[in-house]
């Protein structure tokens, strides 16, 4: 799946958001709902202008709205006043097991990891027909790629798509591929349905599964999932790297490391213990 290089930013699009009317005579809910619908399909953040001029609306209006969210932690500010979604955000739509979230529940495992690795550690869900990263743990590499919170990414691509899906139940997973575009980003990706139930068996069979530059050429990443007690995907840990640290050799190395972690963060949302 993609990542990011920092300090560098990605490529920004031109954003198009429309505000919709729910019909509940809710304009200032929906406008503010709009905004956030906005930030969450950039993830790299927008400015107060750039909001505006997507959602039609005046600078006035979203300044006050964007302050308001700011101040909940639903969105975050950066030093060049681009807002991007927030950790309070990301927290209402993780899952909680016994009052536990999965964030918090999967941290251990991700620092973990990141040290056993040296490679910046992840959490993400499934979020409609795409994934999105709730968590991550920056790696000690001199150069570190990593992929920020809120980030959403497509699951064909991805380790952590494809392994969530893989242990998905089947009706819930088929409707999920229904949904899905194939896009291709390279010559080697999986672009139709057929080949993406091979790559899913294949996945679960192993207990991980890997991204090679499918997404982004030269991004690696290597996942395993987070079971519920019915053995089905909560979520997934996984690690990104660039392909000259994370060759497909050293991914075969760490495939043990990677499903350790994912079982100490399913025990440990089990109420088990976190034992490396």
């Amino acid at each position: 799946m993609a990542a990011t290089r920092s300090p560098r930013r990605q490529p920004r699009t031109k954003p198009k958001v429309p505000v919709h009317d729910s019909g509940f005579s809710t304009p200032s809910l929906d406008r503010a709902l709009a905004v956030l619908h906005c930030l969450g399909g950039h993830p790299q953040g927008l400015t107060l202008s750039e909001i505006a001029e997507a959602l039609k609306l005046s600078v006035n209006f979203v300044y006050r709205v964007t302050q308001s969210l700011v101040s909940h932690g639903y969105l975050v500010r950066d030093a060049e006043k681009r807002f991007s979604v927030g950790a309070a955000l990301l927290k209402l739509c993780q899952p909680v097991i016994d009052d536990v979230p999965l964030a918090e529940a999967a941290l251990p495992a991700m620092r973990w990891l990141s040290d056993q690795t040296g490679e910046a550690a992840h959490l993400g869900i499934l979020s409609g027909f795409e994934g999105i990263v709730l968590e991550r743990v920056i790696g000690r590499a001199m150069i570190k790629f990593y992929v920020e919170r809120g980030t959403r990414f497509p699951l064909h691509t991805s380790g952590p798509g494809k392994v969530m899906l893989a242990f998905t139940p089947e009706a819930e997973r088929d409707e999920i591929i229904a949904g899905m575009k194939f896009e291709r980003f390279q010559p080697w990706t999986i672009s139709n349905r057929k080949d993406f139930l091979k790559c899913l068996a294949q996945a679960r069979n192993n207990g991980f599964a890997v991204d090679v530059g499918e997404h982004l050429e030269g991004h690696h990443c290597l996942a395993a999932p987070i079971l519920d007690a019915d053995g089905n995907a909560m979520a997934s840990l996984w690690i990104t790297g660039p392909s000259q640290r994370l060759s497909e050799e050293r991914m075969a190395k760490l495939t043990a490391v990677v499903k350790q972690a994912g079982a100490m963060a399913t025990a440990a949302l089990r109420g088990g213990a976190l034992v490396a």
